[in-house]
């Protein structure tokens, strides 16, 4: 990457990690679910959004977004991020779809179809709501699951389209990466996981003795984990307390995150990492979440101006707003890379310097794009066997 590009990458991923703590406080927070998301994809979809939005509208995706520069150089900064990634190795897998539905009775400009395309590598499709919004749904479905390896099916529930659907907005987002540093399959062993200080499950752990890098607070403590090739890390976000994930999300904010993936305060250490195997998939409908964040007229068809998108008419709103994100963390990939496991044949005196890293209680993670900062997904998990 030139400068230039650096810097618009740059002012991307500060907007993105902004957004990434607010959607997490406004989704997470409060909940004793599992959760997994990526603000990266929404945030994709709203500057899709923001490309075609006008005077308030416009306004509001740039307070909800941090976005600091004009429509066009956040497009730009876009395109130079997906070059980015579509030119990158293909050591992890990371399938990102985005996808404008509209009505077919509001014909959307040629100019922003090709503003979709260049910027975002991506399209609007005019669909039939009034007739066929069934068979639109399957339509929707079949496409996500197309993009997504088979792992995202029926993101659209049956009746959530109806004929009075206008604007649908659809992204979805499968990720999975093998470590670089490895878990043994033949060291995974079932033991307790505690929901809460009370209450435990039997679940598998994984489990390896390696250098980690790893940041010790008085309230939490952080490993990172990072995958091969090494441009995406998991960050693992465990509090001290086995009751103490509520109180560790009161801490999270913009800066906290930013001190994680700047990694503030971090050194290598010698672990003795135990963590549990989950497969998460979580689905979100985002239109009051996004109002609550401040981002009402866009939904609202008396307020919203999107004529960006028509050429000119303002008589479109997003009427829909749906996620859906998968993960499956486990030890799939080790054996590529087992000539590197030399953990399990070390000596007592090595264990006896290794700091414990049990991630046995509900924790949060955070799995980032370490070449440019971008945090692409944040979760919490309260209940692995779930």
């Amino acid at each position: 990457m030139d400068s230039a590009e650096k810097q618009d990458i740059g002012n991307l991923a500060a907007s993105i990690d902004y957004f990434t703590n607010s959607l997490y406080q406004a989704v997470a927070t409060g909940t004793n679910e599992n959760v997994f998301m990526s603000p990266f994809s929404v945030a994709t979809v709203l500057s899709m959004v923001y490309l075609g939005a006008r005077q308030n509208s416009a306004k509001q995706i740039e307070n909800v977004l941090k976005i600091t520069s004009n429509p066009d150089s956040v497009a730009l900064a876009f395109k130079e991020y997906f070059s980015l990634l579509k030119n990158s190795d293909k050591l992890v897998t990371f399938n990102s779809v985005n996808r404008l539905y509209a009505s077919e009775i509001f014909p959307i400009s040629e100019d922003y179809k090709n503003n979709m395309v260049k910027y975002f590598f991506s399209d609007i499709e005019n669909v039939d709501f009034i007739t066929n919004a069934e068979k639109t749904r399957i339509t929707i479905n079949d496409w996500v699951k197309n993009n997504t390896n088979n792992k995202i099916t029926d993101l659209l529930q049956s009746g959530r389209l109806t004929p009075q659907s206008i604007l649908v907005l659809i992204n979805a987002v499968y990720f999975k990466g093998m470590w670089a540093k490895i878990f043994s399959e033949h060291a995974t062993e079932s033991t307790k996981f505690y929901l809460r200080s009370d209450k435990t499950v039997f679940h598998d752990f994984m489990y390896t003795s390696e250098d980690f890098n790893t940041k010790i607070s008085d309230n939490y403590k952080v490993v990172e984990l990072p995958y091969i090739g090494k441009a995406f890390s998991m960050f693992v976000i465990l509090p001290n307390e086995i009751n103490g994930l509520a109180a560790l999300e009161k801490e999270i904010n913009a800066q906290f995150l930013k001190d994680i993936v700047d990694r503030k305060g971090f050194k290598m250490m010698s672990l003795l990492l135990h963590m549990p195997k989950f497969r998460l998939e979580s689905s979100f409908q985002l239109v009051e979440v996004l109002k609550n964040l401040g981002l009402p007229d866009i939904f609202d068809p008396l307020k919203a101006d999107l004529s960006g998108m028509t050429g000119g008419e303002n008589n479109i709103y997003a009427s829909e707003m749906f996620h859906k994100a998968f993960v499956d963390v486990n030890e799939e990939g080790t054996e590529a890379a087992a000539a590197t496991d030399i953990g399990c044949l070390m000596c007592d005196d090595y264990f006896l310097n290794c700091m414990d890293f049990d991630v046995n209680h509900p924790f949060t993670f955070l799995i980032v794009d370490n070449r440019t900062k971008i945090i692409h997904f944040i979760g919490k998990v309260t209940n692995p066997t779930t």
